[in-house]
């Protein structure tokens, strides 16, 4: 070893003791210099010191030993658990703790050690010492702790903070769903109890009855005016328009009849006149689907609020209806953020070099290849129907897609919406 540990460091880096253990000589700036002679037999050690005297010790367990020095029995009893230990002897029991300064005794300060460039402090300095020393590595500690909890709190703050934003994102729309769930489950419930003075009931009109009371209810009551007033206006307008809005020509002929059913519901009844356009909407669209093909159900009132927009923009009523007859037919409309994603796309097209607009990117991934694709398929295309698309199969081959106006019901507006919608001729 070294010469009294001179430049030798422990694990904490810090200078060793400065002191000499040689097989008999040891020397040390507290125990003075001191000659010794030890010898071991039957695990039992017999060690003469000229400063401690006469010892004879033996270990009959693990960290505890037991000794005779100079006459007087001592008990020594080392257990350690990580930087703590339990300190046993005849006198009681300790408990100290290693850190980087020496060791602490919690139940005999003034047992504790401390070593300061390599110098070895016992006794009530050591103890000053290691309270200092716990008291700022405590500081320390507790900072630490306080920048951990900080920062814990902070990405609390910010999940807690993005939850609470997505709430309020989502609480507008979940609260119009919930409204709409209650109006149409109290709707239904209205339906079902039957409606006083609607005679014949719902139930027992024909399709074409069901399609002009649909398109009565909407143009005439989604604008506050009495169908009667307003069947006959209807009536020429669709006749004019007939391949414009097939389905409610189809119809022409029941609008008047209709409209005076529908004027009875609320003359019989003042208290009604607010609640009959919905309830009247909704038992039509339920029995729409029992009677009508599918195309039909919603063409109905597609047309329907076709020519309601030819009187201006639609009313409040006229949105109410038209959810109401949605939800209970079980349509689902394009929503205005895909239509609008939609448009922008098609307008992001330059115009070929004849001035047609060439075919718009299709919104749904693919192009409809009006020459080749099946019936199913065409029917996925705006405003074909089964019936138009079993008429577009016999028109074969598409030259030009004007020839689609020859399908009744296909006009210039709908055109626009089957070309920007995304097909092709291949």
């Amino acid at each position: 070893m070294g010469l009294f540990n001179l430049g030798k460091k422990d694990d904490y880096g810090r200078q060793r003791r400065v002191e000499h253990r040689g097989r008999h000589l040891r020397a040390s700036r507290t125990g003075g210099v001191a000659l010794r002679a030890q010898a071991e037999a039957a695990g039992v050690n017999v060690t003469a010191n000229t400063s401690t005297g006469f010892r004879v010790s033996g270990t009959p367990m693990i960290n505890t030993q037991v000794a005779l020095q100079n006459g007087r029995f001592v008990l020594r009893g080392r257990y350690r658990e990580g930087p703590t230990k339990l300190n046993v002897s005849k006198t009681g029991a300790t408990v100290s703790t290693r850190n980087a300064l020496g060791s602490f005794n919690w139940i005999k300060p003034n047992r504790s050690s401390a070593k300061v460039a390599g110098v070895q402090v016992r006794g009530q300095n050591a103890a000053f010492l290691q309270m200092i020393y716990m008291l700022f590595v405590g500081l320390a500690m507790a900072v630490q702790v306080l920048i951990q909890a900080l920062v814990v709190l902070f990405r609390l703050g910010v999940l807690l903070g993005g939850i609470v934003y997505r709430l309020a994102l989502a609480t507008p729309y979940a609260v119009a769903v919930t409204k709409r769930r209650f109006r149409n489950w109290r709707l239904a419930r209205r339906v079902s109890q039957g409606m006083e003075g609607l005679e014949p009931p719902i139930s027992a009109w024909t399709q074409e009855a069901l399609i002009a009371g649909t398109a009565l209810v909407l143009v005439a009551w989604g604008r506050e005016r009495d169908p009667d007033e307003v069947a006959q206006a209807m009536q020429e307008r669709v006749a004019s328009n007939s391949e414009t809005w097939p389905v409610l020509a189809s119809a022409t002929e029941d609008l008047v009849a209709v409209a005076a059913r529908v004027q009875r519901l609320q003359d019989n009844d003042a208290e009604q006149r607010a609640e009959a356009p919905p309830m009247v909407m909704a038992a039509l669209a339920q029995r729409m689907t029992e009677k009508a093909p599918e195309h039909t159900v919603s063409e109905t009132i597609l047309q329907a609020d076709e020519l309601a927009l030819e009187d201006g923009d639609r009313t409040q009523r006229q949105e109410a209806l038209i959810e109401i007859y949605a939800d209970f037919a079980g349509i689902r409309f394009q929503e205005p953020e895909e239509v609008a994603s939609a448009t922008n796309a098609t307008q992001s097209q330059p115009e070929s070099a004849g001035g047609n607009r060439g075919p718009a990117p299709a919104a749904h991934g693919a192009y409809v290849a009006l020459n080749t694709a099946t019936e199913q398929e065409l029917q996925n295309v705006p405003h074909l129907g089964p019936e138009r698309a079993r008429e577009l199969i016999t028109m074969r081959p598409i030259t030009d897609l004007n020839q689609l106006t020859a399908i009744n019901g296909i006009g210039a507006t709908r055109l626009d919406d089957i070309r920007d919608y995304g097909v092709t001729l291949d």
